[in-house]
């Protein structure tokens, strides 16, 4: 098999802060930024992985007691540093508030938490990136109340700087992109069951250019309508829901009056199992339902959904308020350079020029690059690939497309993990576990659809240029 390709990606520089709550405090972190203002400040370990040389002075890697060690490595990138977050947490409707404020409310909150971020840290937001290529910073968090503050655009400030993209989540694998035949426009399925999309949405929406196709799935169960829009072959999936967070824990979609249906990343993930859907966006209902705090629950629950989707699409979620204006003018600035670029950092970069009144982050799931590509593009093909004995036909070789390969691993690596554990309590038992045969087949199937993957991936890589 090959060696984790998507370590040599042609197109990035790559930085992985990885954050986990540090062992040197007194008791767990028991909510997000829920509890009230002005209490001991809450210590995190940023872990640092990169193969780039950097111009910034990091703290050494020092051993750590007991189960709480770094991985020496993550996406194919090695520890190099160790550098610290110090986070006096506001209370969550303070916080969501000086949002509300406006832009010089949200100066004010950049001030307040400009401290919680060590020197070294914030060297690599200030990093400059090279004209020959594009710097990515992994903000890989393990701790879950961490992603309800929007460090990316406080630590910006009034501009994002060219080429250089901040997103959630742990480098992968590189899957290749979804082939859009030429001519094709982007197709865009917004899905919103309760009729509570905001003006300004659908003015944005309504005004794009011939690139994208705009479909209004007019379906009132919401699940029969994300199926609609994954049979019909869309490529986003724009949502308008609400949310919630029930005991602090999993972000819940909800799209409809009903709040007892919601949607988890798990049972959304699974709808849209091996169709051409690669982005999801989040927009919060023009009246959010407020919580019990006297604030909207809706960011929280983005913030928890994206959080928690490891195996889904990528994610562009809104986690604060934002004027119409804003609203208007980020959807269409970005709908328009990713139908132009299917590139959703790019995108990102070309419609967020205000961060401070743009509370929006990418949860990144295509490592690669980009999301689409034509099938001619000379820069990034998109190469028909096969696997061999995947015991799907008697054919010894079978024509796979990546969503249906990703669908296929997603279904059966559950499965797998399963029955090695039960092969594992059986032996531990000295007893013979009679699926012993069909589970090791069953892991060679899955490593030869690895291998395709990866020299797909691979063959992509190698064409891509700065």
């Amino acid at each position: 098999m090959t060696k984790d390709p998507a370590a040599q990606l042609h197109r990035y520089h790559e930085i992985v802060v990885r954050i986990a709550p540090s062992e040197r405090q007194a008791g767990p972190v028991t909510g997000a930024l829920a509890t009230s203002g002005g209490g001991a400040p809450r210590r995190y370990d940023a872990w640092i992985y990169t193969r780039l040389p950097l111009p910034v002075e990091l703290g050494k890697v020092e051993p750590v007691a007991g189960g709480a060690a770094p991985p020496p490595e993550v996406g194919g990138l090695p520890l190099i540093g160790h550098e610290e977050i110090s986070v006096t947490w506001l209370s969550y409707g303070e916080y969501l508030s000086l949002f509300y404020g406006g832009e010089e409310s949200v100066r004010e909150l950049r001030r307040r938490v400009g401290g919680s971020i060590s020197g070294g840290l914030r060297g690599l937001w200030q990093l400059k990136p090279r004209p020959e290529r594009r710097l990515r910073l992994w903000w890989s968090s393990q701790t879950p109340e961490l992603e309800d503050l929007p460090w990316e655009i406080l630590e910006l400030g009034g501009r994002r700087p060219p080429r250089f993209s901040i997103v959630r989540g742990s480098p992968g694998k590189a899957a290749p992109p979804l082939p859009v035949l030429e001519g094709e426009p982007l197709r865009v399925a917004v899905i919103d069951p309760a009729g509570g999309a905001p003006v300004a949405l659908s003015d944005a929406l309504s005004s794009l250019g011939p690139g994208v196709e705009v479909v209004w799935i007019e379906q009132e169960d919401p699940c029969k309508a994300i199926a609609e829009a994954a049979s019909a072959g869309c490529q986003v999936l724009h949502l308008v829901a609400d949310g919630a967070v029930p005991f602090g824990l999993e972000g819940l979609l909800e799209l409809s009056c009903d709040e007892d249906e919601t949607i988890s990343p798990r049972e959304l993930a699974a709808m849209l199992r091996g169709s051409r859907v690669a982005v999801l966006a989040l927009t919060p209902p023009e009246s959010p339902r407020i919580g019990h705090l006297g604030m909207p629950t809706v960011f929280h629950a983005f913030a928890r959904f994206g959080h928690d989707s490891g195996e889904g699409p990528t994610i562009v979620a809104q986690l604060g308020p934002m004027p119409p204006p804003a609203i208007r003018d980020f959807w269409s600035a970005f709908y328009e350079r990713l139908a132009a670029s299917f590139d959703v950092e790019d995108a990102m970069s070309s419609a967020a020029q205000r961060p401070l009144v743009t509370p929006v982050v990418v949860f990144l799931r295509h490592r690669l690059g980009r999301q689409f590509c034509r099938p001619d593009d000379p820069a990034l093909r998109c190469p028909a690939w096969t696997t061999v004995g995947t015991g799907q036909t008697p054919s010894d070789q079978v024509l796979l497309t990546v969503a249906q390969v990703t669908a296929d691993l997603s279904i059966t690596r559950e499965l797998l993990d399963a029955a090695r554990r039960l092969e594992t309590r059986y032996t531990s038992l000295g007893l013979d576990f009679p699926g012993a045969r069909a589970v090791a087949e069953e892991h060679k199937r899955q490593c030869r659809l690895d291998e395709a993957i990866d020299e797909s991936s691979e063959c992509l890589l190698k064409d891509v240029k700065s």
